[in-house]
């Protein structure tokens, strides 16, 4: 059951905890995403180099297997089809998008929580209203983060600022 918040305090204080689990969340898929690509990348180097390393001894060598050359081709293709991950699945890209909206969403967080410690009872509702609006603006251009991320957010190292 959801309760809103029953004055501008408590909606302040809503917004910072919010936009905390958001920057969190952000910040916890950037590094995901990071990893993943890294260990991608790495599995690409090691599978290239492998298969050129085989193919330059095929070559040099007079009489080479049959099963040599299969196990070369499908170390080839391997290469081939992670490289091709790599590509299409931009890891490196999509931990920058988390990135950015983990680092907007703190900017606002101190924002928020400015606006509270300046006088928690007294809120200017024009600058509740410019913070909703940023709020709504991130949202709307922030990348997709998994609902698996949402309900472990609370279990999440947090990071600083």
């Amino acid at each position: 059951m959801y309760d809103p918040p029953e004055d501008a305090r408590a909606l302040v204080l809503e917004w910072i905890r919010r936009a905390r689990d958001s920057q969190v969340r952000h910040y916890t898929m950037a590094d995901q995403l990071t990893a993943r690509g890294r260990r991608l990348g790495l599995a690409v180097i090691a599978i290239t180099a492998a298969t050129g390393t085989s193919a330059f001894l095929s070559l040099v060598a007079i009489a080479v297997a049959p099963q040599m050359r299969i196990v070369i081709g499908l170390t080839s293709l391997c290469a081939a089809l992670l490289a091709s991950l790599q590509t299409f699945l931009r890891y490196s890209e999509r931990a920058e998008l988390h990135r950015r909206a983990g680092a907007r969403y703190g900017a606002v967080r101190r924002r928020l929580e400015a606006i509270h410690a300046c006088d928690p009872f007294m809120h200017d509702l024009r600058d509740i209203d410019i913070v909703r609006d940023e709020l709504d603006f991130i949202a709307q251009n922030a990348p997709h983060v998994p609902r698996r991320m949402m309900s472990g957010a609370h279990r999440i190292v947090q990071p600083a600022g």
